[in-house]
């Protein structure tokens, strides 16, 4: 099919003729009729060009006596552009209750609220002249009969009101099928909105379909035709939903009463719109762009309870997109001075999740503990900040250094999984904790008494954490290496057993190696099996990378050896060395004799920095030590930088010669 200025041709079916007009909004195409009644609802799929993008998005045609009906009322976007095609434009219906009295609906509701029993309902419905029966009235005699039927607390559970040949049970269907009806013929938008939410509570288990599908269809038409605010589009949606399988057909398609009212769209209703997303599958991405677009010119009008809504959503269905964040994380600098600890545990956390960061976020983390320092009264607060300065790899000072205070005043008062937090931070970022001394002791105070309570692989990495700033928990040598504490790292989940008793060898080793004088040690038994090790790719390719103009540093390739597991050391990727070179010739493990005309060439991908510097995170730290203590000379290697000068032969070979300074060593 032939594009029209950039879009497809719409097809309009009058009797057995197609009469194809240029679409000027939307492109209509492969209709499948959902019901046919009065009022005969199809589904349809259009082509709707966003920008650049072109999406397939679900949307409703209405058919009347065989004819296509666009509804829009005139009001939106779509029937504005279609209006001069002759697509007729219906017209709203006549509210024929208008002329009740609202004292006497509101008498007549409080009859049926009076009713103890659903067969009372229908009885008092029958005697009732039908005038009076308004959509208002016949609303609250479904909620009454809803209230009626799951009452459980003050009736039999296993008693059926509806038994099968029951009469009541195909009076209840006329019955409702009748108030649905009456419901239908209001033009009260917010009354179908409370109807389409009251049916989630319908556990009828019979057959409901007809007056489901008639409210659904009712409340859709009314969609489309613009007669909804965006809040009421939202509700609905959320009402479809919790209809289940009658429901979620309409969830797809109320987009369509969304974008026609992007004028109305103030902070409020972005909230709305964000909040459905998760139901939306097919048109989360158009509406997700327009939030974006209109997130903008909005974003400094929310409030703090919008934000948090935001994120929540933004975190359950993973959709990190950097632009929302920016503007969020510049609305979280710009009120932290508003902000509720509760608050900013929840932005900072989302952010978290999302793995998101840039300097907006980090000044507000430390503009607000720089002003509360210890005084912070939520200590999930402290412990979400300095997790997030983990993850994201960042020294920042007041948040660490708020963090290390804020333990040493109260270490007794915190739990288990926030001493973990707050403690194992300052090793993984190989910083320094304030007044050392006082944070090692209280941290010791804790371990002790609480020891018991903490899962072993949580000790086993606090531990390691003290170890990476180069302090050893002799004291609790006995506790660790202990038959119990053994028995309690087989407890956990398989997939963490091998993680556990690995990183348990790592702080033997550390320990035999730094601590040798006062660790009787090693505890455990050398692992003498071949194991195949999970080797970072960019790792393995920047060792390739550098092979050639490290041959012609060293002058011959026997006395380069790659990717070498170290005798005696745990098989764990921390101790492989990408390249040893050895200046005596070719390497030997078998025979292998620790000397100071080695060198171990160590090639460091971004994340085994600290986030904006050059020191290395606490466990590489700690991996140079070791490997300096075994008479190793460690060079660093940047991967960024060998990526980088991969296509400059020379300057890749400046880079090493100056990185192992072979002139100064060739000298000596």
């Amino acid at each position: 099919m032939a594009l029209i200025n950039g879009r497809l041709p719409l097809s309009i079916c009058r009797g057995s003729r197609c009469v194809s007009q240029p679409c000027l909004s939307r492109d209509y195409h492969r209709t499948s009729v959902l019901r046919k009644d009065e009022k005969t609802i199809t589904s349809t799929t259009i082509l709707l060009q966003d920008g650049t993008d072109i999406e397939e998005l679900p949307a409703v045609v209405r058919i009347i006596n065989g004819e296509f009906k666009l509804h829009s009322n005139g009001k939106s976007q779509a029937g504005r552009r279609l209006e001069g095609l002759g697509l007729e434009v219906p017209q709203v219906s006549k509210n024929i209750f208008k002329n009740i009295n609202f004292e006497e609906e509101q008498e007549m509701i409080l009859g049926f609220m009076r009713c103890s029993k659903v067969g009372e309902v229908f009885q008092l419905l029958e005697v009732c002249p039908e005038a009076e029966v308004t959509p208002s009235v016949a609303l609250a005699v479904i909620k009454r009969i809803f209230d009626l039927e799951n009452n459980v607390e003050w009736r039999n559970q296993g008693l059926n009101q509806y038994p099968e040949e029951s009469p009541l049970n195909f009076t209840r269907g006329a019955v409702m099928k009748h108030l649905v009806e009456v419901i239908c013929s209001s033009s009260d938008s917010q009354l179908l909105v409370e109807a389409l939410r009251t049916m989630g509570r319908d556990n009828f288990q019979g057959d409901r379909q007809k007056y489901l599908e008639s409210l659904c269809t009712e409340c859709m038409v009314v969609v489309t035709e613009g007669k909804m605010n965006i809040s009421q589009v939202c509700d609905c949606a959320r009402a479809f939903h919790n209809l289940g399988t009658t429901g979620v057909p309409y969830v797809e398609q109320v987009w369509a009463g969304i974008i026609d009212r992007g004028d109305d769209i103030k902070e409020k209703e972005l909230c709305d719109i964000v909040s459905i997303l998760p139901i939306i599958k097919k048109s989360r991405k158009y509406l997700y762009n327009m939030v974006e677009r209109k997130l903008t010119g909005l974003w400094y009008k929310l409030a703090a309870e919008d934000v948090v809504r935001i994120l929540q959503v933004l975190v359950q269905l993973k959709m990190s997109g950097n632009r929302v964040l920016s503007m969020l994380s510049r609305w979280t600098n710009l009120n932290i001075h508003n902000l509720t600890e509760g608050n900013l545990r929840w932005i900072v956390y989302s952010f978290m999740s999302l793995g998101y960061t840039d300097p907006e976020i980090q000044k507000a983390l430390n503009r607000f503990m720089k002003v509360k320092k210890t005084s912070v009264n939520d200590a999930s607060l402290v412990a979400v900040a300095v997790d997030y300065c983990v993850k994201k790899r960042l020294r920042l000072p007041d948040v660490l250094d708020t963090a290390g205070r804020y333990f040493i005043e109260r270490s007794s008062k915190l739990t288990v999984p926030q001493v973990n937090s707050i403690c194992r931070a300052f090793g993984l970022l190989n910083q320094e904790p304030p007044d050392a001394p006082a944070f090692f002791y209280a941290l010791e105070q804790q371990l002790d008494e609480k020891f018991v309570q903490f899962p072993p692989n949580m000790m086993i990495d606090l531990l390691l954490s003290c170890v990476y700033l180069k302090r050893y928990p002799l004291l609790f040598v006995k506790k660790v290496f202990s038959p119990h504490f053994f028995d309690n790292i087989h407890s956990l989940e398989p997939a963490d057993i091998h993680i556990t008793r690995t990183k348990l060898k790592v702080l033997d080793q550390a320990l035999c190696l730094e601590a040798s004088s006062q660790y009787a040690g090693p505890m455990l038994p050398k692992d003498h099996r071949m194991k195949s090790l999970w080797r970072d790719a960019r790792i393995h390719r920047c060792i390739n990378i550098i092979q050639e103009p490290l041959v012609e540093l060293v002058g011959s390739q026997e006395r380069i050896s790659s990717s070498v597991i170290l005798p005696g050391f745990p098989a764990t990727d921390l101790y492989i060395v990408d390249c040893i070179v050895d200046m005596a010739g070719r390497l030997s493990l078998k025979s292998f004799q620790w000397s100071n005309n080695k060198y171990a060439l160590l090639v460091h991908p971004p994340e085994h920095f600290l986030g904006g510097e050059d020191v290395l995170v606490g466990p590489q730290a700690m991996r140079v030590r070791h490997l300096n203590l075994c008479g190793f000379r460690v060079v660093n290697l940047k991967s960024d930088k060998i990526m980088k000068y991969r296509v400059y032969p020379e300057q890749l070979k400046n880079y090493l010669e100056e990185s192992m300074k072979l002139t100064t060593l060739e000298s000596k």
